[in-house]
This record gives structure tokens, C-alpha cells and sequence, in this order.
């Protein structure tokens, strides 16, 4: 809701002239005034008289003195400033889903302000031709995208509903009885092992050996894992698990498998994230994969936003959102290096929590302590991807299945480029995406390009002995990108992450807050943005409604006069 406006200057009818008429009242002709009523009633004309002249000549002068100071102390910053219904900050799924919302409505006096040079957020496709997120290259069979971020879409979700109704799914298998899962049991897993040759020299140093698990094998021991967790972070229930439980080296070395998968999955470090989290995948939610050829999910992002795309300044970096004035905001931003203002009479902001967490925007007034202690407390986790490609169909020299795992022994390396996802049979050509996460994904990132391919091969050749380099490489960083600094949050140990991401969405005065951190249990997903980014649009829109559909001067005189 908006703020209620300010008793000092909001005028009220009625009281716009110093004396009203009702303080002298008119002489009946039928009355005869003794003398001493008529001179009371002339001294009383006298002093109503000078009292008006006083304030002609002294009072209102002063006030207009006064209301030009204030004006003046509001005019140097809003003097020339465009006005806007509603400003949107960040161009991701939540703030584009949001701007539709709005614009369907009928406000069409929306801008959104997006730091980065492309629309889509999280969702980033680089096509073959260089472009990112490039709605031309959606149903482009012959292009074949990378997905820098979000690959999969869930199934039976509002999301899914609105993009297929709108076409944008053409070419994905949508079938819901069909949908893809990624069931960790079903991956081939292969084992590294420090092996001795049998020779007189016993001293002779131990080799590392890398051999397929046998895949009854591998789901028996899968199974070992997943014993009764106790309360606390991943990490404490592995290191009790594998103390009590565990009576094997191999034992242990799937456990810390496990423990890394769930770290790419969550994005969290295992001494982090609770054990008692909300798991989607528990729901049967089914997924579909959309980085297919023509496809692809920044390019699907910046087609369904096509409509709204004249409303998006990109390289539009917002700095500060002053939400102090009664009937809207001040947002300071910087667009190619020049500074800019905008008014705006609601706010949402859509951007990540890690650069809520980093203050890069400044609010003012600061935000409330509350919403400031569920920012800092809130957990918010970093995954990467290496994604090698190969130009020739025979380089394709690993399993068909779509999860290849990697369950290394104890190293300076063990952990790291352990997952790998083989998407060569949705993209027509040999591929391979390697994550990794938390801690291993930061080290990643002071790495150069060449050390993590290098890193990432030394692992994939250990596994496949004759796989070649690959002809093209792309890595992310998405903890260096000051406009994301993370990728998604995550469910931390000491917190109720239904709480946070509830305080997380609330509305401060007249600025409202969405992203997938805001939405609960579907958290860390694309389907949650755009689901928070339509309830934020319906919050702005009851505040919208009660004034005028466009800001005029009258809205703009409320906020200059403040």
C-alpha cells in the first residue's frame, strides 16, 4: 500500500480561506441595535477587518515563502523527471512477467530498468551466432543454444501453461505423462580407485584406476546413503552417517558423491543447507528440457517479453530507490554511464538476493530491520557449468545415459567436475556440461578459462580415455557477474525458509519485492520468479487503481511539494 499522505501538506476543503463567513452574521431588518450592540458590532467589523488585512499583508506572504522553499528542496531533484504508474527493476522472469501483467491490465505507463544487456535474467542462451537471448533465434531449428543458467522447465506449472498456450514450446516434448526427471540412481558411475602394480618393489607408487561401477552395484550402495538424516546441515548428517553407518572406503567415497550432487543441486555448501529443506522433486514434479535446437530458455525469456520490450532500458543500472515521499519514489539510475531520475508511484524490484545482500541499491529511508535481517540471513548459493561442444558425431565416445558421475578418490582434486550432464541427444551434437557448486565453483572462478578446461578433461579422460578436446568451450561465473553475484537461494540451517522468502516478498510503503527467493516452496526456480513477479503485478495494481491509470502533473505536484 501507498503511504497515507502527509496532514502537513495535504490541504483539506474547506479550510482554503483564514476567516469563514459564518464568524459574522447579518443584522435582521426588524431588529433595532441598542447603541452599545452597534459599537461592539463596529469594533468587532474593525478587528475582523484588520485581522484579514494582517494576513493579506504578512501571513500568506510568509507561507508562500514557505511552500516555495519546499518545493525548491524537492525541485533540484525532480525538475524535468519523467513519471511513471509503476517502475520495474531487473528484466528476469519475475519483472517481465510482472510488466506483462500490468500492461494487459491496461497500465501501459511502465518502465523497466535492466542492469544487464539482455532481457532474461538467470535464463541466458548464447547462440551459435554469438547472440544472447536473441527472440529471432527462437524457432530457429538450426540454431543450437547454450544454456548459461536455467535449462529445465517443471511440468503441470502456470509457467508451462502460459508458454504453451503462446506457442513458445514448439519442438519440446511437453507430453506430461513423459516428462524428464534426473534421478541421481540411474546415472552410470564410475570409480576411482589408487591401485599398486604387482611388482618385487613394493615402494612402487599407487596408480589412479577410473572403472565403471556395475550398475546393480552402484544403486546398492546408492541406497546405503540414504539413511535417516538428524537435524542439522548436510555435512554434520554425512560425517555422523559415515561414522556410524559406513563400514567401507567406497562407502564413504559415494557418500561424498552424493554430498557434492547435492551442493550442484542446491547451490549451497554441505555444511549449509538443512537436511530438512523442501524438495521439489520429492512432489513428482516433472521437468522438461528446453535448450533444444530453435528452443532454448533466454531465447523463450526474451520472446515472450517481446511485447513489452519498448518498455525495457537496458544497461540501466539502478543505484538508489528513494521511497520517503508519500505518493511514490525517486529512482536513481545510471544508463551508459549517464546518471538519470524517474518518478514512479509503485516500485518493484526483481533483482537478486545476492545483490540485495551486497546493498548495491541504497534505499532510503534503509530498510526496515526486519526485511535487512531476512536479506543477511538468507541463504544464497552459487552454481556454475563448463559446457563443451564437438563439431563431429563420433567425438560422442561416453554412455548414452543424460547423468554421468564421477566418484573420485580422496586428492587435491576429489570432488571437483564429479557431475556431468550428456545433453547430446536433445542438441544433435556431441555435448557435455560439467558443474560444479559451492566452494568448488568459487575456486573455479580465480581460475582462467584454460585451467578449469583443463581440469574438467583431466576428469572427463579418466573416464574416457580417447574423448578429444572439445572444438568450443563457454564457462559461467555467475559469482563474479556484479549484476546476479549468485545464482539461487537455498534452504540454510537455522532458518524457516517459508518465513524468510514470506518477509522477503513483503511490501515496504510503496515497493514491492518478487524473484524466486520471495515464493516459498518453489524457490530457485524459473516457474517461482514468474509465479512472484504476477503476485507482485496484483498488489500494484490495487494501489494503481485507486488513482489515476497514468501519473499527471497533479500526482507529479504531490510528490514535488512533499
Amino acid at each position: 500500500m501507498l503511504r497515507p499522505r502527509s496532514s502537513i501538506f495535504h490541504r483539506r476543503r474547506g479550510h482554503n480561506s483564514p476567516v469563514s463567513s459564518d464568524d459574522t452574521l447579518p443584522l435582521s431588518h426588524n431588529e433595532r441595535p441598542k447603541l452599545g450592540r452597534l459599537r461592539s458590532s463596529s469594533i468587532a467589523k474593525f478587528c475582523l477587518a484588520f485581522g484579514v488585512l494582517f494576513v493579506f499583508v504578512f501571513i500568506l506572504p510568509l507561507l508562500q515563502d514557505s511552500g516555495k522553499s519546499i518545493h525548491k528542496k524537492f525541485a533540484g531533484a525532480s525538475s524535468g523527471i519523467q513519471q511513471y504508474d509503476a517502475v520495474i527493476v531487473g528484466a528476469g522472469w519475475a519483472g517481465i512477467s510482472a510488466a506483462k501483467a500490468l500492461l494487459d491490465s491496461g497500465v501501459d505507463n511502465v518502465l523497466v530498468l535492466e542492469a544487464q544487456d539482455y532481457i532474461g535474467g538467470r535464463s541466458k542462451s548464447v547462440n551459435l551466432d554469438g547472440s544472447i537471448n536473441n527472440p529471432s533465434m527462437h524457432g530457429n531449428v538450426t540454431n543450437i543454444p547454450i544454456e548459461m543458467g536455467s535449462e529445465w522447465m517443471y511440468a503441470n506449472t502456470e509457467l508451462e501453461d502460459t508458454l504453451i498456450d503462446g506457442g513458445y514450446l514448439k519442438g519440446i516434448d511437453t507430453n506430461r505423462g513423459d516428462a524428464q526427471f534426473v534421478p541421481l540412481v540411474d546415472s552410470p558411475f564410475y570409480l576411482q580407485t589408487f591401485v599398486h602394480e604387482e611388482d618385487e618393489n613394493d615402494n612402487a607408487p599407487a596408480t589412479l584406476k577410473t572403472e565403471r561401477m556395475e550398475d546393480e552395484l552402484a544403486k546398492e550402495e546408492y541406497k546405503k546413503t540414504l539413511g535417516e538424516g538428524e537435524d542439522g546441515s548436510f555435512g554434520h548428517a554425512a560425517k555422523k552417517y559415515k561414522e556410524e553407518k559406513l563400514t567401507s572406503d567406497l562407502d564413504g567415497q559415494f557418500l561424498d558423491l552424493v554430498m557434492a550432487a547435492s551442493e550442484v543441486d542446491y547451490t549451497g555448501g554441505r555444511d549449509e543447507l538443512s537436511i530438512f529443506g523442501d524438495t521439489i522433486d520429492e512432489d513428482n514434479s516433472g521437468k522438461h528440457y528446453t535448450s533444444v535446437p530453435g528452443v532454448g530458455y533466454g531465447n523463450t525469456a526474451a520472446k515472450f517479453a517481446a511485447p513489452v520490450a519498448h518498455k525495457v532500458h537496458l544497461k540501466s543500472k539502478v543505484t538508489e530507490i528513494d521511497y520517503s515521499y508519500p505518493n511514490g519514489a525517486i529512482i536513481s539510475f545510471t544508463r551508459n554511464g549517464v546518471e538519470s531520475k524517474v518518478m514512479a508511484k509503485t516500485v518493484l524490484v526483481t533483482v537478486s538476493l545476492g545483490v540485495l545482500k551486497a546493498g548495491n541499491i541504497k534505499f532510503t529511508p534503509s530498510l526496515p530491520d526486519w526485511k535487512q535481517e531476512v536479506i543477511d540471513g538468507m541463504g544464497f548459493g552459487l552454481l556454475d557449468k563448463c559446457v563443451m561442444q564437438w563439431d563431429n558425431p563420433d567425438a560422442a565416445v561416453w554412455p548414452k545415459e543424460e547423468w554421468i558421475e564421477l566418484i573420485t578418490s580422496k586428492g587435491e582434486n576429489s570432488g571437483k567436475w564429479t557431475t556431468f550432464f550428456n545433453p547430446t541427444s536433445y542438441k544433435g551434437v556431441p555435448m557435455i556440461v560439467g558443474w560444479a557448486a559451492a566452494d568448488n565453483a568459487r575456486y573455479m572462478e580465480t581460475q582462467t578459462d584454460e585451467e578449469v578446461q583443463s581440469d574438467m578433461m583431466t576428469n572427463l579422460k579418466a573416464m574416457f580415455p580417447s574423448i578429444t578436446p572439445p572444438d568450443r568451450y563457454i564457462i559461467t561465473r555467475w559469482g563474479s557477474e556484479e549484476n546476479v553475484l549468485g545464482t539461487y537461494s537455498f534452504e540454510i540451517i537455522g532458518r524457516e525458509f517459508s518465513n524468510d522468502s514470506r518477509l522477503l516478498q513483503k511490501t515496504v510503503e510503496n515497493v514491492w519485492f518478487a524473484g524466486e527467493a520471495t515464493i516459498g516452496f518453489w524457490y530457485g526456480t524459473v516457474n517461482g520468479a514468474f509465479d512472484s513477479g504476477r503476485v507482485a503485478a496484483a498488489g500494484m495494481l490495487e494501489v494503481l487503481s485507486a488513482s489515476s491509470p497514468v501519473m499527471g502533473s497533479s500526482a507529479a505536484d504531490e510528490l514535488q511539494t512533499r
